[in-house]
Formats: C-alpha cells, structure tokens, sequence
C-alpha cells in the first residue's frame, strides 16, 4: 500500500536521494505570500479563523503546485552481471523438521523459494547478479545445489557469514541472502559478522523458516547409566526429559534390544517447558556390554520426532571393586553386611574377623597367603582392595604404621573408608587422636564417649519392634546415591520413614568442613538430634562414618522378600570404593563419545603404591562396531605425572572396545578394558524452533528479515540498494497518488471549518 501511495518503496527512498528545482520554487513561495497578505487584509472573519482557513488553503496549494518544482527520485540501479549474491542455506539437522505447510520440511521449503519455476529467489537474482551459494552446518561448503537434504550436527550461523566475507573480499558483493531456522548452538554469536556486513555496505537479506513454537514437543535431554545396586535392582538409568506441551496423562517409556521392547514404564511428566529428572530401574537381560535405546512416547501432533529416543551402554560385566571388612569380634551386624555385599555381583568381599586372642578368621581371600598376618602391614597389600570397613575394633589393635597406612590408603591409593559404630570405635575405641581421626569426616569428642551404652528403650511400652530411634536422611541424604531407594523424593524419604528403628548410637563431635551429613538420629525423648551418617573426600579417596551397629534391625524386622536392608549397604560399598583407581586407570572423560569429534582419552599409570608412574609405555587398540581395530599410541603429559593421552574420533554410531595396556621396563604394569558408546549429537534437534528474536536482532543491524511468504522481495530489494557499480537514475515524484489525495483531504476539511464557523 505504502509503494502505491508514494509510487516507490521505502527501500528505494532511503538508497535515494531526492531532488528539486529551487528556481520554480521561489516563484511560487512569492506568489503564495502575495495572496496571503491579500487574504489577511480583505477578510472579515475573526483572525484565527483566518489563519487556520490559510494555513489549510496554502498546504494544499502547495501540494497542488508540486511539479512545478519538479521533484524527482535519484535510484540506484545495478549494472547485470557486475555484481555478487551470496546465498547461505542452513543444511543443519533442524531443518528437516516438517513444520511447513502441508507437512513439508524447512529444507524443502528453502529450495522452493530460492528454485521455484515462478519467481525463485536465485533465478530472479541472476537476471542481474551472479549468484553463488552456499550450505552450511557446523561448516560452510560451496554449493551447486540443494540436493543433499539437511543432516548436519550443528549450526554455526557467525563462521558461515565469515566464510562469505573473506571469500568477497575486494570483489562488489551487494548481499547476502541467509536462509535459517536461526538455531545455532556455538558458543559465537554472529552480530559481530552482521556489523561488518553493514560496515562493508553489504545488505544482509534474513529468510526465517520454521515455527516459533510447538504445540507437543517431547524430548530426551540425556541419559546416564550406572551400575546395579545387586541383583536385585539391574541398572539404574537416569533420565533428564522435557515436555513443552501439557500433559494431563502419564506417558511411557521404552527401552530397546533392537527393535524389540524390553522394558516399558509409565510415568508423569511436569509439561510446560519444565525438566523432569526420572530414574528407571532395569536388569538388562543380555551379559556383557551391550547398546540399548530409549524412547518417550511421541505427543499428539508431534512434529519434531528425531529427539524422542537415545542410545545407551549398559555394561552388565561383573566389576572387581575389593571390600576388606575388619571387625573385632562376631556380632550380628556382621553377618548381614557380609551377605548383603557378597550378594552383589560387582563387589568382592574380604573379612577379617577376631574370634579370640590372637585368632583371626579370614573370608573371600584370593590365596591362602593372603593377609595370613592379620590386618595388612605394608602399602602393596592393603592397596590391593578399594575399600576398608572398619567394625568394632579399638585402635590399639593395629600398629602405628598400620594406622599410618590406613591414613595413606584414602589419601594415597584413593581408596574409600568407613568406620561403624560400636563399644571400640570412635571416641570409644580411643581414636579421638593420630592418622584415622584424621580420615574421619568428624571431629571426636573424647568427653562424649559412652561407658555404658545407652538403651533406647523402655521395659513397659511396647516390645523389641518399637524401641530405638529413626535413623533419618537429611535434605542432602535423599539425593545420595548411598541413600537413594527411590528415583522419587517423597517415595524415598517414605520408605526411609518406615525403616525399623535403630537401637545403638556413637555420640560423635562437629561435623569437619567440607563434609556432608546425610542421615542423624531427629530430636526426639531420648534427646538432641545427632549425626548418623557423614561422608566426606579426603585425599584422593572418599570416607564415612556410620555411628551405628544396629543396621541389622532393617533386615530382621522386614520382610524377607524387602531388600532395603541389601541397597544401602550395596551402594555404600560401590559409594565408597568408586574413587579407587586401578593401577592402569583409563578415562574417556564422558559418558559417551559424539560420532565425527576428536575426543581426548587419559590413562593414569600407578606402581604398586599408587605413586605416578613416569616412562611408561601405554599402548591400545580400539575395535569399531564393525569389527575393525585401529591401533592407539598413548603419549606422556608433560605436565602431569604418570599421565598418557591420546585422541580418537569415532566415524560411526555404535559400541567401541578399548583395550589398554601399560608397561614399565619391560614389566606389565596393568590392563584395562573399556566400553565407549558412540552416537551422533542430537543437540540440533532440542528446542528446534524458530529462533526469530535472534534473526531480526542481526536485520536490525545490516538488513531485512523476511517470512516465506514475503520472500518474494529479496530480488527486488537486492537490485535498489546501493553499491560501489551502480547507476543512477531519475524518476518525477510529482504524480504520486499521496499528493494529490492529501490536497483533496485539505481543501475538504478547510472547507468543512468554514461551515462550522458559520462562514461561506
């Protein structure tokens, strides 16, 4: 309508330049203030009707005598073939989400407007520039077409306009036309690119494809798999989801062997944009290490589909994390932690146990000359376990360098260690002072230690079941993998809150800074709440305090198919022992590797007491899903000790076998095996919208923003901008249909006052 009216666009205005003929003009102001005198001096109507009947007169006089100072439009026009079009079409994976018209993709869409036998963009433009295209993703390409669809892994939307600036540096570019959801997922943001266009005058023409909104979007933001709790309870799989719509009903998940299901769940989602964080629990049903898929069921009207489902490992091999469990003397405790851990598939469980003066009892021992004398008293044989429990035993019952070596087997070899409750431990057990004290994740109060120990209970209420205390996780506590008998919040503190009560306590002091409380005894009428279980890091390793030796009521008051009693003693095991590395400790530094990226891996090289091991030869293999083996050599950081690096980049999806060996002198220091899962990024696919905010924030610097539909004017704005080859040409403004339309609506409200004003 505007182009109508002014008989050019608004484009063409601000390329322009207009022009008059200021002789013509001076006449005619001469004129015009001749008759204003005249008509102020004849007239008899009150003077400020006067003035506004003249002013109304003189400006439609005005527009009414326009030609005669022949205005006219100077314009830009290009010469053909002397200058340049670059055409940047995103390729990236987004665009290929069919939220067009009639279920056509954005891609598709892309290549109607700029190929469309009526009127496309690129055939429009080369009537007078020479067009070159180009695709983009993570990288920019020059194109000949668009045949090859969009599957690029990201979007780089700053390095793609960069491409094109070097590549027409020194040559007449007019524009830049840039086709794009406007999903970039870097780290660089192209405003600075949209600057240089403007500074360069270079017009930057934006074409945004696609919906800025979904009415159903689900999708699978990550998924992390950990090793079983036992038996049990397989593998847990945490799951992060995000549903943009509202989802009144709960929704399933699915886990995949193939194209088979093998595990389907229900669960409620929070809808609206928000994050759920869920849990399954599942056994996988293959041994081994085995790749597994996801999915959510997809929405109702569910365009974008490609984020519904994701690969995952579970590896179903039995670990070997070591347990030494040291305990003064046979009690019931005991008993039940050495079948809850010997029950679990991942943990090897060793005892020592004293069953009198001087005798020892040893179980799960590798070898008949292992710990023959008792509790280790050199670095190489402790530090062939993970982790170290000790049960109710005074500190007197072991050496100054055992209790050293204990210090060094957390702080040293990274191992992990738990002290339990009992008449010998703690302040009790006279280890208020020296190496273990300082291990411990709390102060010891030697003023609080208990000669008789206190009884939680009353002779004339109740019976055994309803004596003792709670034993109550904090805030911190039932999110602890140690704690957790429930992906749900509040299913996990109920099923804590119906816990057997415990009947034994160690009174302990403040808790160390840095460390965690994650269960207490609640104030209740045996007195102050107090710290049950606190955990803390120390060294490289992890540590624990359990101030209890009445765990064993979980498992003899429940029933005997609950195995609550099993988990939490499973998952302190794992818990602690998590932190011990292997003499040859690989990290491949996520929890999958992004199929096409160079992904560092490390290896850590440890003697036989845990010290970084220099010059050694690392080396490995890498089996492909499809059977193939690429050797790896490992080099030596310069920087850190006893570490080795390398890089792999996975071509493909699927499972990856490393297999690496250390060496030293000749010697075989160590071997690991490792699984890696590989998988193709799917971050195009996560809130693949139309970023148009973003879009028409770089038009606003250097160009235009256009929708598909209003595609149709990039030629034309491409040819009236201004550029270093352009010719100029004249065109008269005098006939425009707003001048003499707004004479007419002058003269008619002129005439309509004086009417008003009682006047002829």
């Amino acid at each position: 309508m505007a182009e109508r009216l002014l008989k050019f666009s608004p484009l063409q205005f601000s390329e322009g330049v207009v022009s008059i003929q200021p002789f013509p003009a001076l006449l005619v102001l001469a004129g015009l203030a001749v008759l204003v005198c005249v008509f102020l001096l004849r007239a008899s109507a009150p003077r400020r009707v006067r003035l506004v009947s003249l002013s109304l007169r003189l400006a439609a006089a005005l527009l009414l005598v326009t030609p005669l100072f022949e205005p006219a439009l100077i314009t830009p026009s290009v010469i053909p073939d002397e200058n340049f079009v670059a055409v940047l079409v995103d390729v990236s994976g987004s665009m290929s989400v069919t939220d067009g018209d009639n279920g056509q993709s954005r891609i598709a869409q892309a290549y109607d407007l700029l190929y469309h036998d009526d009127g496309g963009i690129i055939q429009s433009a080369e009537e007078d520039f020479q067009v070159r295209l180009y695709t983009f993703d993570e990288r920019t390409v020059r194109a000949d077409s668009l045949d090859g669809g969009a599957h690029g892994v990201g979007t780089n939307i700053s390095a793609a306009l960069d491409r094109v600036i070097k590549d027409f540096r020194g040559l007449p570019l007019t524009g830049v036309v840039l086709v794009t959801d406007g999903a970039d997922n870097t780290a660089q943001h192209p405003l600075d690119k949209a600057e240089a266009l403007r500074s360069a005058g270079i017009g930057l023409h934006i074409i945004g494809m696609g919906q800025e909104s979904f009415a159903a979007e689900r999708e699978l933001v990550d998924v992390l798999v950990s090793k079983g709790v036992g038996k049990h309870a397989g593998a847990e799989i945490d799951v992060k989801v995000r549903s943009w719509g509202r989802e009144p009903d709960p929704v399933t998940f699915s886990i995949y062997a193939g194209d088979a299901v093998i595990f389907s769940e229900a669960r409620t989602l929070k809808g609206d944009g928000r994050i759920d964080h869920l849990s399954f629990f599942f056994e996988p049903p293959l041994d081994g290490a085995h790749a597994y898929r996801i999915a959510v069921d997809t929405a109702p009207g569910e365009l974008n589909t490609t984020n519904n489902a994701l690969s995952m490992l579970v590896d179903a091999r039995t670990d070997t994390l070591r347990v030494l469990y040291f305990e003064g003397h046979l009690r019931q405790d005991f008993k039940f932690i050495k079948r809850a851990l010997e029950d679990d598939q991942v943990v090897e469980f060793t005892s020592i146990t004293r069953t009198g003066t001087g005798k020892l009892y040893r179980q799960g021992i590798r070898s008949p000359a292992e710990l023959a004398g008792g509790f280790p008293s050199v670095a190489g044989d402790l530090y062939a376990f993970d982790a170290l429990i000790l049960g109710d035993v005074e500190a007197t019952a072991f050496s100054p360098g055992q209790l050293r070596l204990i210090e060094s087997f957390v702080r040293v070899r990274g191992g992990g260690f738990l002290m339990m409750g009992g008449r010998k431990t703690f302040a009790e057990g006279v280890y208020v002072t020296g190496p273990v004290a300082d291990v411990l994740p709390v102060y010891l109060d030697a003023t609080r230690a208990q000669v008789v120990p206190v009884r939680f209970s009353h002779p004339l209420e109740g019976g055994e079941e309803s004596a003792g205390f709670a034993f109550e996780p904090t805030p911190a506590g039932l999110e602890s993998p140690i704690l957790k008998l429930s992906s749900e919040l509040v299913t996990n503190r109920g099923l804590w809150s119906s816990m057997p009560l415990l009947t034994s306590i160690n009174y302990l002091g403040t808790p160390k800074a840095g460390a965690q409380v994650l269960a207490q005894k609640p104030a209740d009428r045996y007195g102050a709440a107090e710290p049950l279980l606190i955990v803390q890091r120390y060294g490289k390793g992890r540590t624990a305090a359990l101030a209890t030796s009445s765990t064993w009521r979980w498992q003899m008051l429940l029933d005997a198919t609950d195995y609550r009693h099993e988990r939490f003693w499973q998952q302190l095991a794992r818990w602690l022992a998590a932190s011990a590395p292997e003499q040859v400790d690989l990290q491949t530094g996520q929890n999958y590797l992004s199929t096409g990226d160079a992904t560092q891996l490390s290896v850590n090289v440890y003697d036989d007491v845990y010290s970084a091991l220099e010059h050694a030869e690392v080396e490995g293999v890498l089996t492909a899903p499809d059977g193939s083996i690429v050797p790896l050599r490992f080099d030596e950081e310069l920087t850190r000790s006893g570490t080795y690096t390398t890089r792999i980049a996975p071509a493909a999806e699927g499972l990856y076998e490393l297999d690496v060996t250390a060496r030293h002198g000749g010697l075989l220091i160590g071997r690991e095996q490792h699984s890696v899962l590989a998988r193709t990024k799917q971050v195009e696919y996560y809130d693949a919208t139309l970023k148009r905010p973003v879009l028409e924030q770089l038009a606003e610097v250097a160009g235009y923003y256009y929708t598909p539909a209003e595609a149709g004017a990039v030629p034309v704005n491409l040819r009236e901008r201004r550029t270093s080859t352009s010719v100029y040409h004249a065109e008269y403004l005098w006939d425009m249909p707003a001048l003499f339309l707004l004479a007419l609506l002058l003269l008619c409200a002129e005439w309509l006052y004086r009417r008003q004003q009682g006047l002829p």
